[in-house]
Formats: structure tokens, C-alpha cells, sequence
């Protein structure tokens, strides 16, 4: 098994006019933003650095222990920063246009940069969330509001758009989870005659956006400059996922809801290593559209939050967590008492769809602690706590 960092010793030594650029190398590039080069890497209009040098001032600044500045929660190893600044690939290219900005009265998070490919190519990268339950709450708001994050990557790459205009430059876009949302919505919310600009814009797992919010489809207007790819346990790619969206399934070294993680991706010298997507994610894709199927734009923040809530109200930071713990399940159950009937029944479907095989298990204990407690829980009343 082979992931992004296999990928650097396989490619690292070839340059982009001998191999051109692909799908690897949009994912290696997308988690770069998850880097935090507050300092070493200029923000507009500051000129840029190399990448190569800019990695090696990481690696300095942290004395190579990289992992207190990966703004995710994926376990990024420090090869990947090491390989990155000897490869001949993508040691040369230049850094630029760094920001990072963190908002609490705007309820805004937001992390872009930029990357020279060639003299003639820039990819921008926006920053996601990780696979924890606040990174999926998170997803699941970005697919039916509009948020700050989004207005700001939309602003972010209208300026990219006008200096690439005028300078003859094509755009790559892209990003991870939330990122991918961000590259996505920025990419079709920019002027229309800008749009022969953009080269390719990828969704690495990134939720889709409500058609309330989006009536035309990524698909319709970016053709096959739009590529999108997903693991095969898929719980954030699946949100809002349109007939016509493409798919590209990937495989990876994990088990169920971790699959977000982009650093267990399988990949090839070529390309993606592919696969088929899991029964469990159009399932778990099914029981989240009938969920908000006939609610309202404007309340489905309300069953988001009930959702959430519950789910954190033992003190889990993953869906996993949650369902390998005995108390994590009671805690649930026992938040679930005034909640809407149908968010109730998307939690027991979550649940029971796990594919994980370290918590088989435990969602058959889900299920078990479900029926038992679900038989005693008054209508509209927390479940009881007498055996």
C-alpha cells in the first residue's frame, strides 16, 4: 500500500514537463495549504519563496517535529515535507500569496496560498477541516449556507483570477474537505468571462452545496475541468452529491469514517489506486437526503445542530469514538430526548451503517443499546435510566 509520500519517492525526481501533472499531485498540493506558513511564506503581494526553502525553513523552525504546525488532524508524516523540498518535481516552485485568518465575531476560519507550477501555471490551495465531528459539522453547514469562508475564498480567487488574466496564467483550484467546498464555490462564483481562466478545479472529499443555494451544477459549468474524488468509505464527499458530479473512488490503508484522512489514500505511480465505492456510503447518502429532504433552508441549521450536539455530548471527537464506546452510546441516546423524530432515526442509520472493522461490534451494540432504550424512551422525553 502506497500513499502521497511513496508517491514523492517514486516521482519526486521527475519534472512536470516529463510527467505531466495529475491527480497525486492535486492532492499532494491541497494538503500543503493544511501547513501553517504563517512567516515563511509571503502573503499578497509580497513576492514568494521556493518551495524547497520554504519546507526546509518548516523543518528549522520546528526542529523537524513539523506536526505543531499541520493545521488538521491528519497525521501528517514529515517525510512528506522532507521529500517535498529535494524533489526535483516540486522543490523549484514558488509559495506565495499566504493567508490565514481567524475570526471569532465573524465566525470565520480561512486558509489559502498559492503555488507557481511553471512559468505559466498556478495552483491555489484552500485550507479544509479534519475528520472530527466539529470538521463534520462544519461540512454539513458549508453544503446549505453560505458562509464567511466561502465569500472570503471567493474573494481570494477573483484577485488570483484578475492577475492570472493579466498575465496570461492558467489556474489549478483546489482543496481537501472543506477546502474542496471552498475551491468549488469560489470557482462558480467568479465572473463568468473569467471562468476560461481555471485549468481544473478538484474536490478531494469535499461536501457539495444545496441546490437552493447552487441550481447549476459544478458538472455544467466546468465540464471536465472538474474532478472529483472521494475515498471509498464516504461520509463528507456524499453531501449534496449531484447525478451529474463526476467520481473518482480511491482506496485507503483505513477503515470507515478515518478514510477522510488524505494521507491514507492509495495511489499509484500514475495516478489514483481506484476502487469501488462502499455500500454503506450510499446508504448513509440516502438516510441524510430523506433527512433533509422536506425541511427548509432556513431550519436546517436547527437539525444540524441537534445532530451534532448529541453525537458530542459524550465528550467524542469522532463518529468512531462515539460507536466504540459504551458511554458515548448512552450519553446519545440520552440527549436524544427532544429531538426531532428524524434526526433520531439518521443517528440510529449512521450508527448501524459503520463499516469500520474495528467497530463492528460496537454498532451492533448500538443497535442492541437502540432497541432496548428506544422501547422505554417517552414520546417527546428523554430516554429512562431505570433497568
Amino acid at each position: 500500500m502506497a500513499n502521497i509520500v511513496d508517491y514523492l519517492k517514486w516521482r519526486g525526481d521527475l519534472t512536470l514537463s516529463e510527467r505531466p501533472f495529475n491527480d497525486v499531485d492535486n492532492l499532494i498540493l491541497a494538503t500543503l495549504s493544511y501547513m501553517d506558513f504563517s512567516g515563511i511564506v509571503p502573503g499578497p503581494g509580497q513576492g514568494s519563496v521556493n518551495l524547497a526553502d520554504a519546507c526546509d525553513a518548516l523543518m528549522q523552525e520546528t526542529d523537524g517535529n513539523v506536526e505543531e504546525r499541520v493545521r488538521s488532524l491528519a497525521k501528517l508524516d514529515p517525510k512528506l515535507i522532507t521529500r517535498l523540498s529535494h524533489s526535483k518535481r516540486f522543490g523549484t516552485m514558488q509559495l506565495h500569496d499566504c493567508v490565514d485568518v481567524l475570526d471569532q465575531e465573524r465566525s470565520l476560519q480561512f486558509a489559502a496560498l498559492q503555488i507557481d507550477l511553471t512559468p505559466t501555471e498556478t495552483y491555489v490551495s484552500f485550507r479544509g477541516t479534519d475528520s472530527t465531528l466539529v470538521g463534520w459539522r462544519e461540512d454539513f453547514m458549508l453544503s446549505f449556507t453560505v458562509t464567511e469562508a466561502q465569500r472570503e475564498a471567493a474573494r481570494y480567487l477573483g484577485r488570483a483570477l484578475n492577475d492570472a488574466n493579466e498575465s496570461g496564467r492558467s489556474l489549478y483550484v483546489g482543496g481537501h474537505s472543506k477546502g474542496g467546498n471552498l475551491a468549488v464555490y469560489a470557482a462558480l462564483s467568479c465572473p463568468i468571462e473569467l471562468l476560461p481562466q481555471i485549468a481544473c478545479v478538484w474536490s478531494n472529499d469535499g461536501p457539495g452545496i444545496a441546490p437552493e443555494l447552487l441550481p447549476v451544477s459544478p458538472a455544467t459549468l466546468l465540464g471536465e475541468r472538474y474532478v472529483r474524488i472521494v475515498p471509498a468509505y464516504d461520509m463528507v464527499g456524499i453531501l449534496f452529491e449531484r447525478e451529474d458530479d463526476p467520481r473518482i473512488v480511491v482506496s485507503s490503508d483505513v477503515s470507515g469514517a478515518r478514510q477522510h484522512d488524505p494521507f491514507t489514500w492509495q495511489v499509484t505511480p500514475y495516478g489514483m489506486d481506484e476502487a469501488e465505492l462502499a455500500p454503506e456510503s450510499a446508504l448513509i447518502q440516502e438516510a441524510i437526503d430523506e433527512w433533509l429532504l422536506e425541511v427548509p433552508l432556513e431550519q436546517r441549521a436547527v437539525l444540524v445542530d441537534q445532530l451534532f450536539n448529541a453525537l458530542e455530548s459524550g465528550g467524542a471527537h469522532t463518529l468512531d469514538e462515539v460507536i466504540e464506546s459504551m458511554r458515548g452510546l448512552r450519553d446519545v441516546l440520552a440527549a436524544m430526548g427532544e429531538m426531532d423524530e428524524s434526526t433520531k432515526e439518521l443517528i440510529r442509520k449512521l450508527a448501524g451503517n459503520v463499516v469500520s472493522k474495528t467497530v463492528e461490534a460496537a454498532a451492533s451494540a448500538w443497535q442492541a443499546a437502540w432497541e432496548a432504550v428506544s422501547s422505554r424512551m417517552p414520546s417527546g422525553g428523554a430516554p429512562s435510566t431505570s433497568s
